[in-house]
Parts: structure tokens; C-alpha cells; sequence
């Protein structure tokens, strides 16, 4: 995980202690509220669901063209016209279409649904597959989570007889379809009060207004509205609060055979299902289908009445997910394998990785990894022959769609928002492309954006109680915009640590002032842990309750874990500083006296890493700068003693790894000689 600055949330506590008086809750709960933004008694009322049963869902025809798709579907229903949902191949894409087309079967419509390909059609409405639908004699395609951005097909359709209605959550662009209808709470001229529907969310606001009945219409479906909704991760406030936890219940007991059957088979049956649960662990499997086979195939699991298809396909979806992890770990190691070969990539501003093809249905999930692993932009791209295929992901503070636009001559197609985005291009255009969205970071942001840790509040070490859990959770369900509480506690002394799960985990205890809390900093191996019995630092936490045998415990989960003598600015400073260093970029004579190592700060190094070392940066270079060696000085210390060949060394971002190597006669190269060492004008003296 990369090396993140913790922003510890203002509070206010007069208003705090007005809001848990007025609402009869905890005080710490009154705080996430007001320190989040939710001050108003009506945006109280809705983050705690106190009128979920018998408040007035919005009106759907609130939003724009509403009206002209009810029209335009109803006459299809009465005249018996064929029907297309045409549908994406993402979660919110096959909840969206499992809604609608189960709803317009069963009022009698002559309905069938489509789902593109992720490989051969890309997301979206496609002339290739308007062709098809026009020789099945469909006459009406409604979209759903997608068609905003279809000017040309939906022009198509239009030309062969085919009318359109759109239904999607996305921003528009220069020009709107000629759809008969498009719904949309994002169009420029939407007046609707609340717009942060996932497609699913419009879907479902569409059946509503055909129906005329929203909470018989929420009865029905708001298992897969709450499936979309979360998956989608768009904003888990407003009435999105309202159809996520309604649609929770069902969950708990689903009377979807598909549902059931893949909730047994990802072993929650039974137990609490929270978004949490939807976001790691069933919306990947449902994901699956579109990544690696067919995402029709989800769409018949929510939509299949038969026990039998029902287990059949949560088998098939089970064994997909596997699958696509399993690719996932090829394409990281072939990913290791080029970064050893040349690591010049990672210190770019925005990291571009390109390797031949690579699962199309996977590289966004990569893209992700890669982006919270260095804490960049990155891009991971496979190409085929001649034409290349990337997804992108970013960090707050750097918009990937504003920066792909600026180097719109070097692709053939891209789309996306602020922190995801997809590209085409030739795959001759893979280094071009790599320069132009590097030239572009270098001169928009001077210093790049850094990752961001939010924290709720530092508490002592007394507070973090069963209690603390309790009223945290009445902020359930937690998403976008409502993220579990992170709660720091700062100068604990570490007493003892065990490595627990054949030592993948790591089990601390800490304590301050006589308080102890025992915490578990999960997926974390013995040998990648760097901190020792001793040592004080500080944790960002978030808390869970587990239930066993009736009895309640409180578990710690570390989110992350630093020195107490860490400052942020100087290691992320040092960090960015050696980087340009390696990419050939001038450097002021300030900061080359920061990166330069005298002849005894090489040797500090070389002692302090020669008997190995794996772990984070930033704690090697906090006992470092005890000895006088500045975190800029240690970084390029380790690059000239791997130069040198004195050291072989492998750098993630955050994290490095160290090793002596054994020299031999004859290959002996001196530090001061070793490109490192001339770019910063180092002197064997």
C-alpha cells in the first residue's frame, strides 16, 4: 500500500453534543455526522433511516423525459411491440437489466434483453449489435446504465425503424441522442433533487413511474437495487441510503433462487449482509461473468426462478472469479518480472505498463492494484497485433479524464471520469502515449497529488471500546461519500508481536498510559513487517464486531501503521525528489545536497540494510535519519550501492526490499562512478 498523508477531520463539538441530544444517539456517532457534513435534522434523519418505512420515495418523473419513456414503453406494452433492455455487462449493468426486463415480463410485455460483449462490442450501444436486434424485429431498445454518450448509434437505430429510450446515470457530452426519451439525472437541464443514482437507481426510478407504486415496486426488487447501487460505488447518501438499506433486508433472505444460491455459495448464508459484503464477495462473482464469460449469464442467475439453473450458475460464476484471480496473478507476475528487467516506469508521474494480451476484463482491476500499490495514475494497456486496449486509475487530485484528453492525438478513442478511464490506440502509440500523459503531469502538477488517508478523529487508546463499534455502525451501510469510520490513536508502544495464520498476519500489542489494545494488521507476512518490540508509533484503525457463541468481542483491523516520528512531507518529499533525480530532470543545488550522501551516510546504509531488509520506506527511513541520513540521502545511498553491485535492491512505492551481494574479484565498480552517484556529483571523500 503506498504511503499515504492523514487528514484528521475538523470537529465541532458544540454541534456534536446538539445532534446526539436532538437524535438520542452517541455522542461519537453525532460526531461522523457533522464532521462528514450531515448537519441538517432532515440529513440526519436520512443517514439514520428514521423514516426508511414510511417516508415518500422522490417522485420519478421528477427527472428529465421521465413522462416520454413511460409513454413510449407503454404503448409498446399494449401494442405487443418487441422490446430489447439493452444492458451492460457490469454489476449496476445486469442488476439494471435483471430489474427492468423482470418487471416488463411480468406486466406482458413481448420483452427480451441484451448484454454486450466486453471484448468484441465494448461497453455501450454499438451499431453492430443494432443490426442484430433489428433482425429480431425488435422496434424499442431502452437502455439502461448506458446510451447517454450513443449519438450515432441511437441515430442508426433510428434509420432502420428502431426507437430508443435511454436510461443511464452518466454525464452527458457535447450532444444528446435523438432517443424518444432520455433519462438521465445528470443532463444539464436536470432539475431533479437528488442525481447520484447508480444505473440500477434510474432503472428502478423508471419501473417506479410505469407502476405508479415505488415501495410495492422497492418490495420486489430492492435486492438488486442495493446490488447495483453498492457495486457502482457511486454516492451512499441521500435516498441511495434508503434503497441500499432496504434492499439489505432482502438480501438477508432473498427469494431469488440465483441470489440464494450464490450467497450460500460465497458462504454468507447466515450471516449479516452488509455493503461490505456486496462489495468483496458477491459483486465480484457476478462481475466474473462479464470479465471472463458471458454477463448474461448473471443476468439469468438474478432472473431464473429454477433451483437447479440457480446453483448451476452460481457454480459457473464461483468458478469464474477464480479464474480471474488466477489471471491476475499471472499479470502480476509478468508484471515483476518487466519492472526487474527496468523499473524506469515506476518512477514516472503517471505509470504506463503495457503487455500483450493481457485479459481485457482484468486490467482495470490491475490498474487499481498498481494505483494503491505506488500511489499514482497508472494505465495498464494490452495490446493484440496492431491495436491496444487500457484502463486507468488515479488518485484525488489528479483527473485521468482531463488528462487523457490532452493527449487525445495519440488514441483513437477514450472515455471515463475524474479517477477511472478507459483508452484505445495503436499499440505503436503505447510509448508516445506514455510520454504525452507525463509531459502533461510534469507541467499541470509541479508536485503531484498525494494518496490521502481520511480519519475520523484521534481517540486515546481507552476509548477504542465495543461501544466506540456500536455507535459507529449506526451509520450503516457504508460506501462512497460514507466510508467506514478510520479512527487514529497515536503513541503506542509496541509490546509484543505474533505472527498469526502460518504468519500471512500479524497480531499487535500496544499500549499507552496503561491502556492496551491488541490489533490485527492483516495480510501482512512475517518477513514484510518492519516494526519491532519497542518501537512507538502511530495506527489508523477501523473496528468490527464479531459474535461467537452469544458473546460479543471487539476486533481492531490496522489500516495503517507509522513511526511516531514520521513526517509526511519530508519522506514524500524525498520520495518525488529522488524521482526526478532518476528521470534525468535538472535539479536546483538544494536539492542535490539533499539527495548526495556523504562517504560515511553510503556506509550507515550499507550496515543498516546489508543483513536484509523488507518493508516500508518510510520506517528504514526514520531510524535512518537517528543516525543523520536524510530520507532523499538513503534512497540515493541504495541506488549507488546497487549500482555498485554492493546491494540488489527492489523498490514498490512504498515498500523496498534489500539483500547483500556477494562480491566477486574483478567486478568491482566504485560508488562514485555508478550513474547515481554522477547525476548527484557523489565524492568517494
Amino acid at each position: 500500500m503506498s504511503f499515504r498523508r492523514w487528514q484528521i477531520a475538523k470537529s465541532d463539538k458544540v454541534l456534536s453534543r446538539s445532534v446526539a441530544q436532538r437524535f438520542g444517539i452517541d455522542g461519537f456517532a453525532a460526531h461522523l455526522l457533522t464532521s462528514r457534513g450531515f448537519c441538517s435534522d432532515e440529513q440526519i434523519s436520512d443517514m439514520l433511516g428514521l423514516d426508511d418505512d414510511t417516508a415518500e420515495f422522490i417522485d420519478p418523473f421528477d427527472i428529465i423525459d421521465m413522462d416520454k419513456a413511460v409513454s413510449r414503453i407503454r404503448r409498446a406494452i399494449d401494442r405487443f411491440e418487441r422490446i430489447a433492455v439493452y444492458g451492460d455487462y457490469d454489476v449496476d449493468g445486469v442488476t439494471s437489466t435483471a430489474l427492468l426486463f423482470s418487471y416488463l415480463e411480468s406486466v406482458g410485455a413481448n420483452v427480451m434483453y441484451y448484454i454486450p460483449d466486453r471484448e468484441g462490442e465494448g461497453y455501450g450501444l454499438n451499431c453492430q449489435a443494432v443490426d442484430s436486434l433489428h433482425e429480431m424485429n425488435i422496434d424499442l431498445i431502452v437502455t439502461v446504465d448506458n446510451g447517454i454518450s450513443a449519438v450515432n448509434e441511437v441515430a442508426y437505430a433510428g434509420s432502420l425503424g428502431i426507437d430508443v429510450v435511454i436510461t443511464d446515470h452518466h454525464q452527458e457530452g457535447d450532444d444528446l441522442p435523438a432517443a424518444v426519451a432520455v433519462v438521465d439525472p445528470h443532463r444539464k437541464d436536470s432539475l431533479c433533487r437528488f442525481k447520484e443514482y447508480a444505473g440500477v437507481g434510474v432503472a428502478f426510478k423508471l419501473v417506479c413511474a410505469l407502476e405508479g407504486d415505488s415501495m410495492a415496486v422497492m418490495e420486489n426488487c430492492g435486492d438488486l437495487v442495493a446490488l447495483g447501487t453498492v457495486a457502482d460505488v457511486v454516492s451512499l447518501t441521500g435516498e441511495n441510503r434508503r434503497l441500499v438499506r432496504l434492499g439489505l433486508r432482502q438480501l438477508q433472505s432473498s427469494c431469488r433462487p440465483g441470489l440464494s444460491a450464490l450467497i450460500d455459495m460465497a458462504g454468507l448464508s447466515g450471516k449479516t449482509i452488509t455493503s461490505t459484503s456486496i462489495a468483496f464477495v458477491i459483486a465480484p462473482r457476478l462481475n466474473a461473468a462479464g470479465r471472463l464469460g458471458k454477463a448474461s449469464h448473471a443476468v439469468m442467475l438474478l432472473i431464473t426462478e429454477d433451483d437447479e439453473e440457480a446453483s448451476y450458475l452460481a457454480e459457473e460464476l464461483t468458478a469464474q472469479n477464480k479464474e480471474r484471480q488466477a489471471i491476475e496473478q499471472i499479470i502480476d507476475r509478468e508484471v515483476t518480472e518487466m519492472l526487474a528487467k527496468d523499473s524506469s516506469v515506476l518512477y514516472d508521474r503517471v505509470i504506463v505498463i503495457a503487455g500483450e494480451n493481457w485479459n481485457g476484463g482484468v486490467v482495470g482491476i490491475f490498474a487499481s492494484r498498481i494505483c494503491e500499490r505506488y500511489g499514482k495514475p497508472c494505465f495498464i494497456i494490452s495490446y493484440e497485433g496492431d491495436r491496444a486496449k487500457g484502463s486507468g486509475r488515479s488518485i484525488e487530485g489528479f483527473s485521468l479524464y482531463e488528462a487523457i484528453s490532452a493527449c487525445a492525438d495519440t488514441l483513437t478513442g477514450f472515455g471515463g471520469h475524474t479517477l477511472a478511464a478507459g483508452i484505445n490506440l495503436k499499440t505503436e502509440n503505447i510509448d508516445p502515449f506514455r510520454r504525452a500523459i507525463n509531459d502533461y503531469a510534469r507541467e499541470k502538477y509541479p508536485v503531484m497529488p498525494s494518496p490521502v488517508l481520511n480519519i475520523d478523529c484521534q481517540l486515546p487508546p481507552s476509548a477504542v471500546t465495543l461501544q466506540l463499534c456500536d455507535a459507529s455502525q449506526l451509520l450503516e451501510p457504508f460506501g462512497a461519500d460514507n466510508s467506514t469510520p478510520v479512527i487514529a490513536v497515536m503513541g503506542l508502544k509496541i509490546s509484543d508481536i505474533y505472527g498469526a495464520g502460518g504468519g500471512k498476519h500479524q497480531r499487535l500489542t500496544m499500549e499507552r498510559n496503561g491502556a492496551v489494545i491488541t490489533a490485527m494488521k492483516f495480510s501482512t507476512a512475517d518477513e514484510d513487517f518492519p516494526f519491532k518490540v519497542g518501537d512507538t508509533v502511530d495506527i489508523a484503525v477501523t473496528l468490527d464486531k464479531s459474535i461467537y457463541r452469544g458473546r460479543e468481542s471487539l476486533t481492531v483491523i490496522v489500516r495503517d501503521i507509522r513511526l511516531s516520528e514520521t513526517h509526511f512531507d519530508e519522506i514524500k518529499g524525498g520520495r518525488q525528489l529522488f524521482e526526478k533525480m532518476l528521470r534525468g530532470e535538472p535539479l536546483s543545488d538544494e536539492e542535490t545536497d539533499q539527495l548526495k550522501p556523504t562517504r560515511a551516510m553510503l556506509g550507515i546504509v550499507y550496515r543498516a540494510v546489508s543483513g536484509g531488509y523488507r518493508g516500508e520506506a518510510d520506517v528504514l527511513g526514520c531510524r535512518l535519519k537517528r543516525m543523520g541520513v536524510g530520507f532523499a540521502a538513503m534512497l540515493t545511498s541504495m541506488r549507488i550501492l546497487s549500482e555498485g553491485g554492493l546491494l540488489r535492491m527492489s523498490d514498490e512505492g512504498s515498500v523496498i526490499s534489500v539483500e547483500a551481494v556477494e562480491r566477486r574479484q574483478g567486478n568491482k565498480i566504485s560508488p562514485e562512478e555508478t550513474p547515481s552517484a554522477i547525476r548527484v556529483g557523489y565524492k568517494n571523500v
